[in-house]
């Protein structure tokens, strides 16, 4: 049943759902805030914008690359330049660059979080935080679908102001076939330091690329011991899959923060998830709904699990697992 869905196909061969739209010039404008060394977020920003709007504008930090950039979505690039080891000065210099756009996105990091609200906060406007999905309702404006009460529903945030800013989960967009487009022109904008700030350092000590480019994800539940993850690594290198967890794994501390998957941790959309010994509750399992296939392996027929899943193994993780690697072998 995994080869028949595409599950099992070689890493890379998963197709881009759809290309990138072409620009529509002289209509709304989207602005993308591109967090440094996230060239994956930006990416899926990118095509979001382009969907969107069809008029999208890159603010970015890393060096650009006009035609790469232009191939995911952007029809026009900002370049900061200077002082951009810091947030806040991050955000002075970019607010006047997007406060004439009509859509303003960020990644929901650290990073994106601190600077788009920055920029709300000197626009006077509202920003809608964590979105999980995008749209343009009937009069025009923003759409950005958040989870809410727990997670036991996904809500509608619309905004009356302008522009309209959400921070956007990364992982749960779908990365576009690029298209075919010219290089996007570039203009840079200094970056003066932000008064009274000195940044001395600067760490990331986080998985975010590494679980939004994995292809293949294992996730364990609290049902497996920590002393037994080294009895998934045969079947993690079969599947070359990146090792997630619940959040009740994460609090016990036997996996890192980065690793959470879920309404409180990250939203994915792998190739392929194998939920092994996790209940499945739904503030769980939205993290995965944009996977291709959710494999579920749990010794209880009544799991919430199997209410998401693809394709179900009910049994003890131990056999399915040494009965996976034999077939894949």
């Amino acid at each position: 049943e995994l080869r028949t869905r595409a599950a099992l196909d070689p890493v890379g061969a998963t197709p881009a759902t759809r290309p990138v739209p072409a620009a529509r010039p002289g209509g709304p404008v989207t602005a993308v805030l591109a967090e440094p060394g996230r060239a994956r977020s930006t990416r899926e920003l990118l095509g979001a914008a382009a969907t969107l709007t069809g008029s999208t504008l890159a603010v970015v930090v890393d060096t650009p690359d006009a035609a790469e950039l232009a191939s995911f979505g952007a029809d026009a690039v900002v370049h900061l330049i200077g002082a951009t080891d810091q947030a806040a000065a991050i955000a002075r210099a970019a607010t006047p660059v997007v406060a004439t756009a009509d859509i303003v996105l960020a990644p929901s990091t650290a990073w994106g979080r601190e600077v788009a609200s920055r920029i709300a906060a000197r626009l006077g406007v509202g920003l809608t935080g964590d979105a999980i999905e995008l749209g343009i309702d009937a009069t025009g404006r923003l759409t950005a679908w958040k989870p809410a009460f727990g997670g036991q529903l996904v809500a509608a945030i619309g905004t009356n102001g302008e522009p309209q800013m959400a921070t956007v989960r990364a992982g749960v967009l779908p990365l576009l076939e690029p298209r075919s487009a010219p290089p996007a022109p570039v203009r840079t904008v200094d970056v003066a330091p932000y008064p009274g700030m000195t940044v001395y350092a600067r760490s990331r000590d986080d998985d975010l690329e590494v679980l939004a480019d994995a292809e293949a994800v294992i996730g364990v539940g609290a049902g497996i011991d920590p002393g037994d993850y080294p009895a998934l690594e045969p079947l993690q290198t079969m599947l070359g899959a990146e090792l997630a967890a619940t959040r009740k794994v994460t609090d016990k501390a036997w996996m890192p923060r980065a690793r959470q998957i879920g309404i409180t941790g990250r939203s994915i959309a792998p190739r392929l998830f194998v939920s092994i010994g996790a209940s499945g509750k739904f503030n769980h399992m939205v993290g995965v709904r944009s996977a291709g296939t959710v494999l579920a392996i749990n010794t209880d027929p009544d799991a919430p699990v199997f209410g998401f899943a693809d394709v179900g193994i009910v049994g003890d993780w131990r056999e399915a697992v040494a009965l996976l690697e034999s077939a894949l072998a």
